[in-house]
C-alpha cells in the first residue's frame, strides 16, 4: 500500500498538468476535510447535567454579633449586625 506523504492544497499542482488520478486524491481531501467540519458540527452535543441549587444555611451562635450563612457546609461569609434571616 502506498503512504500519503504530502496532502495537496488548493492550489496545489495548478500550474502543472497532473494525472486523473490526482486531481481525484486531490477532490477527495478536500471532500473529506469538509464532511468532518460538517460532522462535528451537527454532532450531538453532550447532556449537561443538571445543577442542583445550593443548600443554604444560616447560623448564629449565642453572644456572637453576626450570623455565618453557609452553601452546602461551606463557609461564605458572615453578616455583621444580623439576628436572624
Amino acid at each position: 500500500m502506498q503512504e500519503i506523504t504530502l496532502m495537496p492544497g488548493r492550489m496545489h499542482g495548478l500550474a502543472r498538468q497532473q494525472s486523473l488520478r490526482g486531481w481525484l486524491a486531490i477532490l477527495l481531501l478536500g471532500a473529506g476535510g469538509r464532511l468532518i467540519s460538517w460532522a462535528w458540527r451537527v454532532a450531538p452535543a453532550a447532556p449537561r447535567a443538571a445543577e442542583r441549587a445550593p443548600t443554604l444555611e444560616f447560623s448564629i451562635e449565642t453572644g456572637a454579633e453576626g450570623g455565618r450563612v453557609y452553601a452546602d457546609g461551606q463557609l461564605l461569609g458572615t453578616l455583621a449586625g444580623v439576628q436572624r434571616l
